[in-house]
């Protein structure tokens, strides 16, 4: 297929008639000719078009594969339901692989067209993923992100070693926040493809005082009789608009969007209502039992409005985001975390806090990058003329400030996060582990290919980090000097496999020494992964619960398997965030209610399952640890731990949750009726098995217990 059929089948499947100036610039600047480029151009102006433009040129024509990379896995579902609707149809196979850091995805090598998350390729790479050779298109979206101490480092070493094992590919490299494109660009070996071309043109404001100021636009006066918040939500639906408005916390979330709530709901239709009413209830009833977050959310949502963080449900928040685009929903109440995930723009964003806290530093300015990802939201392409972004301000003299500061001012120099430690030893030991360094001065020659060096100049600053990191996973056990060359012991090359932190794997080692002279219980195992990095941030402790903990630890020290710090110590409020994160687990796994958790613990059902997801990796990792570590006789403890964790119950329920249809509430339901196991569910009649769990699950049990297919176990409820 030739470059111009390539352009025109894109454009055709995609519903466009031209090209728009950031593709056409990005075409001249060499992508139908494998250049590697950075694309740095703003939200909505077609980035993602000229990455399925390579894709189609990489796939069809240089018969290879083309990986899209993305750090969200709400990012990489959009993008795999969008390419594959686009182009399967073409003939070329689609792929999505976010999870199970513990496997090469063999089927992966079918597939033409493949979307991951970063980790997801990084841990590809530590399993020898054999396909690997086939790439000929790496895209790596959200790359500012390469900025965040949380994420960036990853994705900086993913690109140098993707970079290094297959130098003849092209990558493409997509923001829409750079403001050293250039220095970027030089790093990877790329052209920039710069353009401030949008779609929808936004008018940056401020809004203070019953008015907003529009730069460029000009003043438009708002209400007095009302609040500035609801001023502006008014002056939006008069334009039969939509808005998206950013709060810094999930508790100023819920408060603006019940308030937002009330007079919204009297601008609505009654057919409108009636739709609202059913979403209303299909996301207060995702959980078997609402909790009152759900209740509340449902409720504001009845009225048009939504609340919107990571402590929702996934399904809570694909409901609202579905209600938001059909139009359902007018004004959705955020935290920053919706600006880097699914793609919802909205006519109107209002960003409410600049300011963000930070324990033991206080309340700081947002960097401009994060605001003007947030503005980028607005503006909706088949929808609106033009978009409106607006700062809200206390008065005229703050206006200016955050004017100055976040529409005018420059944003912040994309900069390396390399040199954080904990990063530098998982990469440390996968390098080694995966046969690409075998000694110092390898993995100083690739760290020497890294951003970090780039900006730096060499790798002076975290050259003695690395030489303090080998010694520790010497001493560790995890690699070992064999003929001149440093080697993965077979722990050290597990350890990488299964995507842990050197530091949690040392201690995981420890605890299971520690399992002879400690009193074992389920709770040691949940304190054990409890305590450490990968299950940050860990629940806090509340004002006038130190000494409540500080008694529960020492009637619980005989459990846990790690040394307790000294209450003076640094680390001792850490260990005592650890215990209360592993009390909560605990409760889950002895059926506590996820109403009774938010309560006691103040987790939300989103934070509890997201905690669930990572606390099952985790046991899993602890099992094959322990099996490596010849602990066999704590193999079958640990799986039952990690099968109540996924499914919330007590041991006494495992046979019966497994079923399809059977959730810990019915089965909870089934036991005190004396249906204990399989065999009493085959006995009982299916009408007195509809009184307790309702006609269409009493058919499915019986359908799946009588032999009429197989019984397997359901998809994990992580999957909420």
């Amino acid at each position: 297929m030739k470059d111009e059929e390539i352009v025109r089948k894109v454009l055709e499947i995609s519903g466009f008639q031209e090209l728009n100036p950031v593709q056409k610039l990005a075409i001249k600047k060499g992508l139908l000719k494998g250049k590697n480029l950075v694309v740095f151009a703003p939200t909505a102006s077609g980035k993602t078009l000229i990455a399925e433009i390579a894709a189609l040129k990489t796939i069809l024509e240089k018969k290879k594969k083309a990986i899209y990379l993305v750090p969200l896995v709400a990012l990489a579902n959009e993008k795999y339901s969008e390419f594959k609707k686009k182009y399967e149809k073409l003939g070329i196979k689609v792929a999505l692989s976010v999870g199970d850091y513990d496997s090469s995805d063999p089927w992966l090598g079918k597939y033409d067209w493949i979307i991951l998350s970063n980790e997801k390729m990084d841990s590809l790479l530590r399993h020898k993923v054999e396909w690997i050779d086939e790439v000929g298109l790496i895209v790596a979206d959200e790359v500012h992100l390469i900025n965040d101490v949380g994420r960036g480092p990853t994705l900086e070493v993913l690109l140098t070693l993707l970079k290094t094992i297959l130098p003849k590919a092209q990558f493409l490299l997509l923001s829409a926040t750079i403001s050293n494109a250039k220095e970027l660009a030089e790093w990877i070996g790329a052209k920039v493809v710069y353009s401030d071309w949008r779609p929808v043109k936004i008018y940056k404001g401020v809004v203070f005082d019953s008015k907003m100021k529009l730069y460029e636009k000009g003043e438009i006066k708002l209400r007095e009789d009302v609040s500035l918040e609801i001023s502006v939500i008014d002056w939006v639906l008069k334009q039969r608009k939509q808005a998206l408005i950013f709060v810094s916390t999930r508790k100023k979330a819920e408060s603006l969007a019940e308030k937002i709530s009330k007079f919204v709901l009297k601008k609505i239709g009654k057919a409108e209502k009636n739709l609202l009413k059913k979403l209303g209830d299909e996301i207060e009833n995702v959980l078997e039992v609402p909790t009152r977050q759900c209740k509340k959310e449902a409720e504001i949502v009845r009225r048009g409005v939504a609340f919107h963080y990571s402590g929702l449900l996934y399904k809570q928040r694909r409901l609202i985001e579905e209600g938001f685009r059909r139009g359902l929903i007018k004004v959705i109440v955020a935290t920053p975390s919706l600006a880097y995930g699914v793609n919802l723009p909205s006519f109107l964003v209002g960003i409410k806090d600049v300011r963000r806290y930070y324990p033991g530093v206080g309340s700081v300015y947002l960097p401009v990058l994060e605001v003007e990802q947030m503005m980028g939201r607005s503006g909706r392409p088949a929808f609106d003329e033009y978009g409106v972004a607006v700062l809200f301000a206390k008065n005229e003299e703050e206006a200016d400030l955050l004017a100055q500061q976040y529409i005018f001012g420059e944003s912040e120099r994309i900069r390396s996060k390399l040199a954080v430690e904990p990063v530098l030893r998982i990469h440390t030991l996968s390098l080694i582990a995966s046969g690409f360094c075998n000694s110092e001065k390898s993995l100083m020659n690739f760290f020497e290919k890294t951003f970090f060096a780039y900006q730096f100049g060499d790798v002076y600053l975290i050259e003695e980090k690395i030489l303090d990191i080998l010694e520790l996973l010497k001493e560790w056990k995890f690699i070992r000097e064999k003929r001149g060359k440093i080697v993965p012991t077979l722990v050290g090359r597990r350890v990488s496999e299964l995507y842990l932190d050197p530091l949690t794997a040392h201690k995981f080692l420890v605890g299971l020494e520690n399992c002879e002279k400690r009193k074992v219980s389920e709770f040691s195992f949940l304190h054990l992964v409890s305590y450490c990095r990968e299950m940050r941030p860990l629940l806090t402790i509340r004002s006038g619960e130190f000494y409540e903990y500080n008694d529960l630890v020492e009637k619980r020290r005989s459990e846990i398997l790690l040394e307790i710090p000294k209450e003076w110590e640094d680390e001792y409020e850490e260990f005592l965030k650890s215990f209360k994160t592993a009390l909560m687990l605990e409760a889950w796994i002895n059926e506590a209610t996820e109403e009774y958790l938010l309560e006691k613990f103040n987790i939300t059902p989103g934070e509890l399952w997201n905690k669930l997801q990572i606390t099952d990796w985790l046991l899993y990792s602890l099992e094959e640890l322990a099996l490596l570590s010849k602990k066999k006789e704590l193999l079958k403890e640990i799986r039952k731990v990690r099968i109540r964790v996924r499914y919330g119950v007590k041991e006494e329920l495992l046979s019966l949750v497994k079923l399809e249809g059977i959730g810990r509430v019915r089965a909870r339901k089934l036991f005190n009726a004396g249906i204990r196991s399989i065999s009493d569910l085959r006995k009982i009649p299916i009408d007195r098995l509809a009184k307790i769990v309702g006609p269409t699950t009493a058919k499915k049990i019986k359908y799946q217990v009588e032999g009429k297919k197989e019984v397997k176990e359901k998809q994990s409820i992580l999957e909420l």
